[in-house]
């Protein structure tokens, strides 16, 4: 068993697999292969060289694009963390409550929309941190375990 990679193609081909192989189809090693799919999923192009053999290219990203990325990144971590606090469902059951004078449920209604406010001022804070950050300190920001994130519920009852 030998994989090939064609240029052509873009693509790997395992001569168990493919009776026939296009005419620009090279040999790698197993080993190859690996590091060359390994280095794919952490963001790296496979392309071929002058010679037809695959090498690896990392991406270079601009410091507007790492800030969107990790802009990106603080909205999934404040979306992980409001539907902790409340899914969408109990949210939409709660607008419909009375006041939170009104009645206990009004009240815990209430205490999950403060939660999620908190929730968004963090991003807010957060976001704006990354957009004033230089590339050394984007490098320092820990988007999940940021310190302007209000104490979470599982912090609570641990």
């Amino acid at each position: 068993m030998a994989i090939h990679y064609s240029a052509r193609l873009h693509a790997f081909l395992d001569d168990t697999i493919h009776a026939t192989l296009p005419d620009d189809a090279v040999a790698i090693t197993a080993a190859r292969h690996a590091e060359l799919l390994a280095a794919q999923g952490e963001g790296a192009l496979i392309v071929a060289n002058a010679a037809g053999r695959p090498q690896i290219r990392r991406r270079t990203a601009n410091l507007a694009d790492r800030r969107a990325a990790m802009v990106r990144q603080v909205k999934r971590e404040a979306a992980r963390r409001i539907e902790a606090i409340s899914p969408i469902w109990q949210q939409l059951n709660d607008m419909r409550l009375p006041t939170p004078s009104d009645s206990a449920m009004g009240a815990a209604a209430y205490a999950r929309f403060t939660a999620i406010d908190a929730v968004r001022a963090a991003s807010d804070i957060i976001e704006d941190a990354i957009a004033g950050a230089t590339a050394p300190q984007l490098d320092l920001i820990d988007i999940s375990n940021h310190p302007a994130w209000p104490a979470s519920v599982e912090d609570a009852d641990a």
